[in-house]
């Protein structure tokens, strides 16, 4: 299941956020930097008001990577349910030694490690992370005006991201000026929650949340994640959705003069989703097309695969993750061998449910 963190300013937009939905208060002060922190008085406050209702989390600040800078900053906020703290543009060694200063910290509070797309990001960290004791790790931006998450980080590195975080046991999150549209491609990577603050304010990030702007987010965020049996074709017709004729270059092929190459490789894909009801006008009522172009783009992005069925059938099976899809066709042509394309197509449904 996939959680939404709004981050609020004090106790009355904690409120706000969660008479909309949100299942994770996160405190911080957006007129600071990204991850600026609000005074002690303003988290006592807040969790006051919060009240248990939902976990609450602090960020550290933007700090220096200078290790008894960073505890102390993490000691004042101990009494938040999480603390978050922020990998900054720093050396390897600068981290670590932040890293192993929150050890004891990290036996008493939960930590969180906030990764930034745009500053340097050092994921091998995670392993270490894991060990000290810390409970997840997220990716954020520094630069707000520079550019969404998926503008510094493609599909395929967030989705190794979450997997290796998830893999240690580290609670998953991703933000950075995540947009309405942003929600349905990051939800097929399952992180354990999204944040947000510009897109729930009905103006400027650091402007006050707006009750509507949340409510929309929390509708656009999978309530569970469905789970699959991509056997039996779905009966009925629905409304199609398809990407046709979309070609990348890709490492793919079984023989020995095919590796170490890229050659073009062509992909259709047709998907039957339910049918679209009259007066649609937000991303929640849709499946959006971007989350096929994105799963085909993460296939690209992997490295060498010897077959297009292995291609076809790991792009069905993606597709079909979404609840709203009854069945997919998959076409993958391989565009360099002789005649105009040779290659497969593959057509997948959702396995029918037991009475």
């Amino acid at each position: 299941m996939i959680r939404l963190l709004a981050s609020v300013t004090g106790p009355e937009e904690a409120e706000i956020v969660i008479e909309g939905g949100a299942d994770f208060v996160d405190l911080k002060d957006p007129s600071r930097g990204a991850l600026g922190a609000v005074s002690p008085s303003v988290l006592e406050a807040t969790l006051r008001a919060v009240a248990g209702r939902r976990p609450v989390s602090a960020v550290a600040g933007d700090l220096p990577m200078q290790p008894d800078v960073v505890r102390r900053a993490v000691e004042a906020r101990r009494a938040a349910d999480y603390v978050k703290i922020g990998l900054f543009p720093a050396s390897r060694e600068e981290r670590l030694a932040v890293i192993a200063a929150l050890r004891e910290p990290a036996s008493r509070t939960r930590l969180i490690a906030v990764f930034f797309a745009d500053g340097d990001p050092d994921f091998t960290l995670l392993p270490v992370l894991a060990e000290a004791g810390f409970a997840g790790a997220m990716i954020d931006t520094i630069g707000k005006s520079s550019g969404r998450l998926l503008k510094q980080l493609s599909l395929a590195a967030l989705g190794d991201f979450v997997a290796t975080a998830r893999n240690l046991g580290l609670l998953t999150g991703l933000a950075g000026s995540l947009e309405p549209p942003d929600v349905p491609r990051l939800a097929v990577l399952e992180p354990d929650y999204l944040g947000f603050r510009g897109a729930l304010t009905a103006g400027p990030r650091d402007g006050p949340v707006d009750l509507g702007a949340v409510r929309a987010i929390r509708a656009l965020i999978p309530a569970e994640t469905a789970s699959n049996s991509h056997s039996v074709p779905a009966a009925g017709r629905g409304d199609l959705i398809f990407v046709r004729d979309f070609t990348l270059p890709m490492e793919i092929g079984a023989y020995g003069h095919e590796r170490g190459r890229a050659q073009q490789v062509r992909f259709s894909v047709e998907a039957e989703i339910d049918p679209i009801v009259a007066g649609v006008r937000t991303m929640a009522e849709i499946y959006s097309y971007d989350v096929i172009i994105d799963a085909i783009r993460s296939l690209a992005e992997r490295g060498h695969t010897d077959l297009v069925e292995t291609l076809a059938l790991e792009l069905a099976d993606t597709v079909l993750a979404d609840a709203r899809v009854r069945e997919v066709t998959v076409r993958v042509e391989k565009l360099e061998l002789g005649p105009a394309a040779v290659g497969i197509a593959v057509t997948r449904g959702r396995a029918a449910s037991a009475p």
